[in-house]
């Protein structure tokens, strides 16, 4: 078979592997069309020489191949084609005009165009550190010659490529020569360690991401990374207590280069101690306690010189001390007080708000790659409870502040990490966002910086974007998931079927802490604050309505459906209190008035993907085969699905060039249902395997449906357009994760078939070189996540919240009967 099938991904040290790779049984199509095209006239076969087979003795390939092409395997006579000039034909010919074939014979759809990348994993690691480095201040003085290049003025040939021991040898030297120079004079006292230079340090961190981006940091010998994080150490403690904030350090100038240095070591230590496979006695505690510290201390300063409010609220200066208690009070109750008694202090500060330094912008940048690290560290090595708490408290801080956007941002990567990987920690980090609700200042027009992904001028509030992470992440992606997968990962995988059941729960869970808590904050208030509490829940729930059916946010509909389970019982509806259940018929009105905006659109949506949930019978006949199936148009269509046969112009399918024509033939239905055929035909042979070797007091249920439903097809369409568009990082994994558990607890025979939903998650990854069919739009990824929504147990709760609605009505009170009138 030609190597663009992926025949050729083996070592070529080993013997081939079984053609029974969920892979290979994806190409069957392809492979059928190229034994039909095939001549094989020159072997001299004849009928005679045709061969019974019994099908049960044959490879599941070969039974897959025999769908699409019944006659794949006969000889047929053909006419004999003159022979070229120069006979047979070279190889690099014959190779060329292979790929020339299969692109007319209709099978571009399972080309390996989207497994070519422009450059090997490790060049793309070391690309990415890069450009990690360079958000490093003075990053263009960081860029000295290193010691590895010190004698490629010797080679004039060409380049030359380092060998790993030449890359060890020339790393040593650099510690070596690095750690000489914090020696201690012997005349010195044990705190006169000497400062390395800031450009030293550049040069360190430039040289741990090159060895690093190799992939032979963990080859460096222990000893020398142990006495290179020593000294890394002393740097730390040297800047210990030091500001750049001219405010707060009349000397920040002087104490600018420590503070950097400083940040550059946290930098180089964080860059080795989250490198896989690293010694387990290079993390000290109390290293990552210091950098953690030393962080807090530096995000603190960088907070308070870049907003007078923050400086006022929580560093008073010196004049106000004997306030100290009040302040206090004010930081746990809340600033609006406080915000009320210093508004006239704080006009005349208001002004320079914007006046930031550089320095303080480059120390916002090297903090945020520092967070980046400290999120990776994570999952590299377990905390101590004290490391994780103290790094949270300093996430938290992060969001009380309106001009950290992108600390903010990387505040939230860790929290969420913390929550996922710390499960013990779970109710305090709740605890700490519900505080975080309580200080934040409450205005109407609440200041929302979280711009959403590829929606023009539509942001939400930081918090509520850490509320909506908090409850994706609290449904944990098995541990055997989180990296790179194959066909055997999934089958290992010790998943217990009411896995992904529990973890919609502990979703449920954190959903009813939080809005438990905000909803008795409301009702207890004093009078004079029942503005500001209603006011953030309304911001709360106009942030979560904007979210809602945004393929990136699943957990939107789960956080409102808790929230309006809430409000119709005790909470809302049946309380006692009139104006509570004012409140939240206001809110139930909101809500359900989105509902039902959404029930109308989506049953006018003429989307040709989405004809395929209302289609029951799925006629083929329907399909028009001289019409584009987006705009409905005859002309200029020279664009058709090779499975189904739709017909698409290219502009409405997005394909700008040639190359997209040739390479992409294959339909979003057509290719996810081919993917999750191949999936059920792979775990079905599994299990007959299974079957033979297992007893009977050990058999499993493990029944998984004959045909790919309309509904499994899109859904999984939704998540190709997540796995390919989506950012690659963990939220993106936890979101397709967090849309697969809704679905695996919606669906009644989900328990028969886990190992199924597990490899959804990964289909992309376990049948490599399959292609990815034709482009998505995100304007028809979000028309497909608004009709399945259309289909959970939220969009369902329309009706109940109608009825009570209409209950209200029949109320004593006429102020309820108004609200519930308004709100219908």
């Amino acid at each position: 078979l030609p190597a663009t099938l992926g025949t050729d991904l083996h070592d070529h040290d080993e013997p081939l592997a079984e053609p029974d790779r969920p892979d290979m049984i994806m190409q069957a199509a392809a492979i059928a069309r190229i034994l039909a095209s095939t001549d094989i006239s020159h072997l001299g076969f004849t009928e005679a020489d045709h061969v019974a087979v019994d099908p049960s003795e044959c490879s599941l390939l070969w039974r897959e191949v025999l769908k699409h092409n019944p006659d794949a395997f006969k000889f047929k006579p053909r006419t004999p084609q003159p022979p070229p000039s120069q006979g047979l034909l070279d190889g690099q010919e014959y190779h060329n005009r292979e790929r020339e074939k299969q692109f007319e014979d209709l099978a571009p759809n399972l080309t390996k165009a989207r497994k070519d990348h422009p450059f090997p994993p490790d060049d793309t690691s070391s690309h990415r550190e890069d450009l990690h480095n360079e958000l490093s201040p003075d990053s263009v003085a960081s860029r000295k010659p290193k010691v590895r290049k010190k004698d490629n003025s010797a080679s004039s040939s060409g380049p030359s490529i380092p060998s790993s021991q030449e890359v060890i040898a020339n790393f040593r030297e650099l510690v070596e020569d690095f750690c000489g120079k914090a020696e201690i004079p012997d005349n010195a006292d044990g705190d006169d360690w000497l400062s390395i230079a800031l450009n030293d340090v550049k040069v360190l961190v430039n040289e741990i991401t090159y060895v690093r981006s190799k992939g032979m940091l963990h080859e460096i010998p222990m000893d020398t990374l142990t006495c290179l994080l020593h000294v890394i150490d002393r740097q730390i403690r040297c800047s210990q207590g030091l500001s750049i904030d001219v405010k707060e350090n009349p000397d920040a100038a002087d104490a600018e280069h420590s503070v950097f240095s400083a940040l550059e070591s946290i930098h180089a230590a964080l860059a080795i101690m989250t490198n896989p496979d690293m010694p387990k006695q290079l993390y000290r505690e109390e290293l990552i306690e210091r950098i953690i510290d030393f962080s807090r201390h530096q995000i603190m300063d960088c907070m308070a010189a870049s907003n007078p409010t923050f400086r006022a609220l929580y560093k008073p200066a010196g004049n106000v001390t004997n306030d100290g208690d009040e302040d206090e009070d004010d930081m746990e109750n809340g600033p609006a007080s406080k915000k009320r008694r210093t508004a006239s202090n704080l006009s005349a500060r208001k002004s320079s708000a914007n006046k930031v330094s550089a320095s303080i912008y480059s120390a916002v940048q090297k903090l945020c790659l520092i967070l980046g690290f400290l999120k990776e560290l994570l999952t590299t090595v377990r905390l101590s409870d004290s490391c994780i708490l103290q790094l949270a408290k300093t996430c938290f801080t992060t969001f009380l502040v309106d001009n950290m956007q992108l600390l903010q941002l990387k505040a939230i990567g860790v929290i969420c990490m913390v929550f996922s990987s710390y499960t013990q920690h779970r109710s305090y980090l709740v605890d700490e966002t519900l505080n975080l609700v309580r200080k934040l200042q409450f205005s109407k027009n609440a200041i929302r910086t979280y711009h959403l992904a590829d929606e023009e001028q539509k942001q939400i509030q930081m918090i509520t974007a850490l509320l909506v992470h908090l409850v994706q992440f609290s449904a944990n992606v098995p541990d055997s998931l989180k990296g790179t997968v194959n066909w055997s990962t999934i089958i290992d995988a010790s998943v217990d079927a009411n896995y992904p059941i529990n973890c919609h729960e502990a979703a449920t869970e954190a959903c009813c802490l939080f809005w438990t808590n905000v909803l008795q904050r409301f009702t207890a208030a004093k009078s004079q604050d029942v503005p500001e509490a209603k006011g953030i829940i309304e911001n709360l729930v106009q942030d979560l309505l904007t979210v809602l059916n945004l393929p990136e946010y699943p957990a939107a509909a789960p956080i409102l459906e808790v929230l309006c389970v809430l409000l119709l019982q005790n909470a809302g509806l049946k309380s006692k209190d009139t104006s509570a259940r004012c409140f939240a018929i206001d809110l139930l009105g909101g809500i359900a008035s989105r509902l039902k905006r959404d029930s109308v659109i989506c049953s006018k949506e003429k989307l040709w993907i989405l004809q395929e949930l209302t289609d029951a019978e799925n006629d083929s006949s329907k399909i028009l085969k001289n019409k584009c199936c987006v705009c409905l148009g005859g002309r200029g269509i020279n664009m058709a699905c090779d499975v189904c046969g739709r017909c698409f112009h290219p502009d409405c399918m997005g394909a700008g060039s040639q190359e997209n024509l040739q390479r992409d033939s294959v339909c979003p239905l057509c290719f996810c249902k081919q993917q999750l055929s191949v999936l059920q035909s792979y775990y079905e042979l599994e299990n007959k395997e299974k079957g033979k070797r297992a007893s009977t007091a050990h058999k499993k249920k493990t029944a998984i449906p004959d045909e790919v439903t309309a509904v499994d097809t899109v859904q999984q369409i939704l998540l190709n357009y997540l796995q390919e568009a989506g950012p690659q990082d963990d939220g993106n994994l936890f979101s397709r994760w967090f849309y697969l558990c809704m679905w695996y607890k919606e669906d009644i025979s989900s328990q028969e078939k886990i190992i199924y939903y597990l490899a959804r998650l990964k289909s992309k990854e376990i049948l490599r070189d399959s292609g990815s069919g034709l482009a998505l739009s995100r304007d028809w990824a979000k028309k497909i996540c608004l009709a399945l929504g259309q289909k959970n147990s939220f969009s369902r709760g329309f009706d109940k919240i109608l009825s009570l609605l209409l209950a209200s009505l029949r109320e004593n009170s006429p102020v309820i009967r108004a609200k519930a009138l308004r709100a219908l």
